[in-house]
């Protein structure tokens, strides 16, 4: 009988002693990557009862083609063929559904993420540095003529010619929130999301572009819950 009784105190973890907020909303911010590039956004979730809230995100994400190939190049990494600088800003609604609740100290709470809304591709012309036959340096947009590419031109380039084409996005994540005080979030989430535009995102000089992306991504989030 002792026996039995002390595996089972050994067999739980410590007792958190923190106060639960239980009827809270939340902010959070992440950082993260995927699969076609890197991220960043804000997130408001708000209470719905115990197990359930509703959330809100907006977010910023890169989008870069498979078929990428980075050169060196005298001015640094040249990405030859890319036509435009892609980045995506997303706009969605959702629901968080807690699926396993902190009742540990140092436990792990787990929620599933469901979240769908409007994606804006935008797209800024890439220019790069050509070298001409009469030996004159020109910054311009990529073309296929034979005079040599041989750096990328500032970032700046092609501001004033930005484009955009609406899409839609539908997202789905596990998320780990390893917080070790009730009333913060440092989670950790990964996922998928489809995204689909009204028309092919014009990433690459060639037809092997696409309107349609699914990516995987993981973030790392952390935030405040309101007490």
């Amino acid at each position: 009988m002792l026996c039995i009784f002390s595996l089972s105190v050994l067999g739980q973890g410590e007792v958190d002693n923190q106060s639960k907020v239980l009827f809270s909303d939340d902010y959070s911010l992440h950082i993260g990557l995927n699969t076609n590039g890197i991220g960043l956004g804000f997130r408001y979730g708000k209470y719905v009862d115990y197990l359930h809230k509703t959330s809100y995100r907006i977010q910023f994400s890169t989008l870069r083609s498979p078929k990428e190939v980075r050169l060196n190049s005298s001015m640094g990494l040249l990405i030859y063929g890319k036509k435009n600088n892609v980045g995506v800003l997303q706009c969605m609604y959702g629901k968080r559904n807690e699926i396993f609740s902190k009742f540990d100290k140092n436990s792990v709470a787990i929620y599933w993420n469901y979240d769908g809304g409007l994606a804006l591709g935008i797209e800024k012309p890439t220019y790069y540095h050509v070298m001409y036959p009469n030996g004159k340096d020109v910054i311009e947009p990529f073309d296929k003529t034979s005079y040599t590419k041989y750096g990328k031109a500032s970032f700046v380039y092609g501001l004033n010619e930005l484009k955009f084409v609406p899409g839609l996005i539908a997202s789905t994540s596990a998320e780990f929130n390893f917080s070790r005080k009730n009333t913060t979030i440092t989670s950790a989430e990964i996922g998928t999301n489809v995204q689909a535009f009204m028309r092919k995102l014009e990433i690459m000089c060639n037809d092997e572009n696409s309107w349609y992306f699914v990516t995987l991504f993981f973030n790392l989030r952390f935030g405040k819950i309101k007490e």
